[in-house]
């Protein structure tokens, strides 16, 4: 089932290009990992496909609930049940004094408890320590909608992920597999253009 649908997107920072994208889709069954280096515009990518930023250009169209697990922001509401809140080890209600790992899965248990059809998620195990890496990634991996996932944690990408996208230049591309094979086909794309640039010149 189609959940995202996006087309002819571009998203401007002052004067430069941040991002240029001709298509995208996102479908329930996709789990993917958004990688790139810093600055590459991954963050406004995730924040134009869940309508946080509208674009410059383009459109997107949302079918179904979707949440947010950010860093920054606090949840939309602050209460969460007892069932899902013992699951996570946190309380059953938001509170400011809570540590970052807390928070972190205090959004993730609100997120996996509103049975959303898409998680979007930016750096989630950034507060969190080996436990609770470990719990976000049972409880991800239990999860039945789609995930869109920034993380430098290459080892969640490969256990999370059957789709990567490269963020570049502006530019996006889609390869199949989890991070591990992202690795493989970026390097294969790289030495086939070294070939073809060599048999050119």
């Amino acid at each position: 089932m189609l959940i995202i649908e996006c087309n002819k997107i571009k998203k401007f920072y002052g004067d430069r290009l941040i991002l240029d994208i001709d298509k995208l889709n996102i479908y329930s069954e996709d789990r993917i990992g958004v990688v790139g280096i810093n600055g590459a515009g991954k963050t406004t990518l995730i924040n134009i496909l869940s309508k946080r930023t509208e674009p410059d250009e383009g459109w997107v169209r949302i079918t179904g609930k979707t949440e947010y697990v950010s860093q920054l922001d606090e949840p939309k509401t602050n209460k969460i049940s007892s069932e899902m809140a013992s699951k996570f080890g946190v309380k059953t209600s938001w509170n400011e004094n809570m540590s970052g790992g807390e928070k972190t899965r205090f959004k993730l248990a609100k997120a996996l408890e509103n049975e959303s059809m898409l998680i979007f998620a930016d750096e989630p195990t950034s507060n969190l320590d080996i436990e609770g890496i470990e719990l976000m990634e049972k409880k991800l991996t239990e999860y039945n909608g789609a995930l869109v996932i920034i993380s430098h944690d290459r080892s969640l990408l490969d256990k999370l992920c059957n789709k990567i996208i490269e963020v570049e230049n502006g530019k996006i591309k889609t390869y199949e597999g989890n991070f591990s094979d992202y690795v493989k086909l970026r390097l294969h794309d790289k030495q086939r253009a070294q070939f073809e640039y060599e048999e050119y010149v």
